[in-house]
């Protein structure tokens, strides 16, 4: 895991964490008003996190199939044989 992939979980964690104390508090409505705007900045940051690593995860599947150049499968290496070829590769029979 990654730092990106640990900021996102720990941003997940931060707004889960955020809105249930929200739910269960009986602050002051200036209280609540912080918890809304720390849930809005933690939600915001995670957005952006979340778009660095969808963009960093359509990088390395181009750059993968730009180093297979469009094929899924190795090229097979094929040598033709004549006929003739063939039977003496086959040897007496």
């Amino acid at each position: 895991m990654d730092d990106l992939d640990r900021k996102i979980e720990l941003l997940k964690t931060s707004l889960a964490a955020t809105w249930s104390d929200l739910a269960k508090s009986s602050g002051s409505a200036d209280d609540k008003c912080q918890m809304r705007a720390q849930a809005k900045r933690c939600s915001e940051e995670l957005r952006r996190c979340l778009l660095i690593a969808e963009a960093k995860q359509t990088r390395e599947h181009a750059k993968a199939l730009s180093d297979q150049d469009g094929r899924t499968l190795p090229k097979p290496n094929f040598r033709l044989l004549s006929t003739d070829a063939a039977a003496e590769a086959a040897g007496p029979g």
